[in-house]
């Protein structure tokens, strides 16, 4: 790992194994200086985003995805909720900007999102970002139609977890495949 700061601070796609193999072998806290170092060759260095998470629909997923208290499988005590009302959501949004969040993240337990809820989190969208907000959610598995109907919305990003390596997956979920 010679490369210089300037070299790591551009956005790479092109990876090798033995590339990524080193960074796994570095000793932890040099890892984290090297994370700061090209974080402040890019960002100012005092300033944090502050982003709020909201479950806009909670527990009662049918997976069973073993690190998540909202499994099928999770003893957790988490009660399953419908889809939040868009206004519900919309008014948590208002709190977290009045409170310093610029992004405004809404996670729903659940496989997918069926199609019947998608206006209303098309309408979350477009109320957060009416805010002046950054947006992001975490759906599960989307469609092509859903991810494009998201995108027209103005959806910033989306997370969608892996969970884990193929030949893992089955050590953390048995509910689907890794394809």
């Amino acid at each position: 790992m010679t490369e210089t700061l300037e070299a790591l601070a551009k956005p790479r796609i092109d990876w090798t194994r033995d590339e990524i193999a080193a960074l796994f072998d570095l000793p932890f806290t040099e890892l984290v200086f090297r994370a700061a170092e090209v974080h402040r060759a890019n960002h100012d260095a005092g300033a944090v985003q502050l982003s709020t998470l909201l479950s806009v629909k909670t527990g009662g997923c049918p997976e069973d995805c073993g690190y998540c208290s909202q499994s099928s499988s999770a003893e957790s005590g988490v009660k399953a909720t419908k889809l939040m009302d868009v206004r519900q959501v919309l008014q948590s949004a208002a709190r977290a900007k009045d409170a310093g969040s610029t992004r405004f993240c809404m996670g729903a337990a659940w496989r997918n999102p069926k199609d019947r809820d998608m206006p209303a989190i098309i309408e979350m969208v477009h109320g957060v970002r009416a805010m002046g907000m950054e947006t992001c959610m975490t759906l599960g598995m989307l469609t092509g139609k859903q991810a494009e109907m998201l995108a027209a919305a103005g959806l910033d990003y989306y997370n969608h977890n892996l969970d884990t390596a193929p030949e893992k997956y089955a050590d953390v979920i048995t509910t689907r495949t890794f394809e």
